[in-house]
């Protein structure tokens, strides 16, 4: 024999509301739920497999008064259905069926259910009242209320409809203390209201909780190896080299925009490079320091320990000293300024914050007047600081 439980609202006492949940099927393979009027009624109803042969059915549904069973409710149906409401008790029913002669065929089990005064929860307080991302600890808030029911449905609902659904609730006698853990890769930066939902649908809400950033920017700081590869133009055929090994950066990273679909800022980027090219019986020989203005875009992984960083700008690039090396002696320098387009993508990772590593691939376009004009591949490695 099974027992459920049913709720009836505190807050509307001649209304029902029944929780038919995973009741074992009987004959026929019956189902059980429920559903609310307009005017707020709860109305329960069983579900079973039609049958064969079957004129109408018959429920029974008694009502346990102190140690006895009393009948509370008798109805037929032709279909393989029955609606009622009842109010709070313990009480049992079963199902018969008639065939078209109206005589009696199998009949249920009886199957004992209680229905019960629905709570109403109610929020008072929580704590911590804002989450900080970046830092360490247990993600967990604790609710404190009232009439907060064993199985209580909680989430973070964000102001534009966004829900954050907790890994774990807690919830322990005298049901008015809830504990909800995180996981930190859910965790989106936003303004929230803390919802509950009692079992039976009444609900209760406190706000505002948020998920912030203890830093409203973030600065990197950062440096590294920065060689130069050429890909097309006059100049590179000139050269006729394909790697240029010395070469290094430094990068400044302004972000001040923090979204949950990517971080945005800007970047201030030195850099130089030697160029040396062996030739039959000469070098060419220049040095090449610049520097670039870009865009950031950066785009978190869930564990938020390493982003892929996305950049386009444009710089300046003197080219400086430039000659040709004999024995003899060198020729007269040359001095150029040249304007270039940059764009790259690299993958930074936080070993142990506020330390980080990048690497990544940089490719530059110069505007010469050469035809045609010059590109480079400029792969680098590096480390950096977050202030």
């Amino acid at each position: 024999m099974s027992r459920k439980q049913w709720s009836l609202s505190s807050l509307f006492p001649c209304f029902l509301f029944a929780a038919f949940f995973c009741l074992p099927g009987i004959l026929w393979g019956q189902k059980t739920g429920y559903r609310i009027e307009d005017d707020g009624r709860f109305v329960q109803f069983l579900n079973w497999e039609e049958q064969g042969n079957v004129l109408y059915y018959e429920v029974e549904i008694e009502k346990q008064t102190d140690e006895l069973w009393e009948g509370a409710l008798t109805g037929q149906t032709e279909d393989a259905r029955f609606e009622f409401s009842l109010e709070p008790g313990i009480y049992r029913y079963r199902i018969s069926a008639y065939d078209f002669l109206g005589r009696p065929g199998p009949v249920s089990a009886w199957i004992q259910f209680e229905i019960l005064s629905a709570r109403q929860p109610e929020l008072l307080r929580f704590s911590p009242e804002v989450f900080y991302l970046y830092e360490g600890g247990i993600w967990a808030i604790t609710l404190f209320g009232r009439n907060l029911a064993e199985g209580v449905d909680v989430f973070l609902e964000e102001s534009q409809g966004g829900l954050i659904k907790p890994e774990t609730v807690t919830v322990e006698p005298p049901w008015n203390e809830v504990r909800l853990t995180f996981n930190y890769g859910q965790l989106v930066n936003g303004r929230y209201a803390i919802r509950v939902m009692n079992p039976g649908g009444l609900t209760a809400e406190i706000q505002p909780f948020r998920i912030s950033f203890r830093k409203p920017v973030d600065i990197n700081v950062s440096m590294g190896y920065r060689p130069l590869v050429p890909l097309y133009g006059f100049i590179n055929q000139l050269f006729g080299t394909v790697f240029f090994p010395a070469g290094a950066y430094g990068r400044l990273s302004v972000i001040p925009v923090k979204q949950p679909w990517g971080y945005v800022g800007f970047e201030i980027e030195p850099s130089w490079n030697y160029i040396l090219a062996a030739k039959n019986g000469y070098d060419v020989q220049a040095q090449m320091p610049g520097a670039a203005i870009q865009g950031l875009y950066q785009r978190w992984f869930s564990n938020r320990a390493a982003a892929l960083n996305f950049r386009i700008g444009g710089g300046v690039y003197p080219v400086l000293d430039y000659h040709l090396a004999f024995d003899s002696g060198n020729t007269e320098s040359i001095t150029v300024l040249i304007p270039a387009l940059a764009l790259g993508v690299s993958l930074q990772w936080f070993v142990k914050k506020p330390f980080f590593v990048e690497a990544g691939l940089n490719f530059s376009h110069f505007f010469t007047v050469d035809d045609p004009s010059p590109g480079y591949l400029r792969p680098f490695a590096g480390a950096g600081w977050q202030f």
